[in-house]
């Protein structure tokens, strides 16, 4: 995880770069602080799920962000095939909506969770409960993040 959060950083400096946007610009985008900004462009923080999905719409390029291949690079993997008969195609589209659907409700269900997580944790003094909910909460995001990966990755299949 760890590795990931730093590849993810300095690309998303790269974006809010090209955009020509302010860490705070950004944030603002994503509704975070400049901080958390800061801190997700280091790799020092993850990017929650709705924050990726918010400054997507600003025109940053979350498959580039995420994994480091642009959307519109010539020969990829994630470009559909030149010669793919209309059934497939058809049953292709349907299947990754469905797919998308799913995932856009998980993400959302994860979030909520981490909300929770967050406040119980916060009401508890329980440490080793701190630490569990801690635990829980961050592979929630990390499931969430993968799920906006997908999206992505899936949407150039369409």
């Amino acid at each position: 995880m760890e590795k990931r959060m730093t590849e993810i950083g300095p690309r998303l400096r790269e974006e809010r770069t090209r955009l020509k946007l302010s860490q705070s610009g950004l944030g603002a985008i994503g509704g975070v602080e400049t901080n958390a900004q800061g801190n997700y462009e280091s790799g020092a923080r993850s990017p929650k799920a709705d924050y990726l999905l918010r400054i997507a719409e600003a025109g940053v390029d979350l498959n580039y962000v995420l994994t480091g291949a642009r959307q519109h690079e010539p020969g990829s993997v994630l470009s559909p095939p030149p010669e793919a008969e209309s059934a497939q195609n058809e049953h292709l589209d349907k299947a990754t909506h469905q797919l998308h659907r799913n995932l856009h409700g998980l993400i959302d269900a994860l979030y909520q969770m981490t909300l929770l997580i967050e406040l119980r944790a916060h009401d508890t003094h329980d440490e080793v409960a701190k630490k569990e909910l801690d635990t829980i909460r961050s592979d929630a995001q990390d499931l969430a993040e993968a799920s906006v990966r997908l999206i992505f990755v899936t949407s150039r299949l369409a």
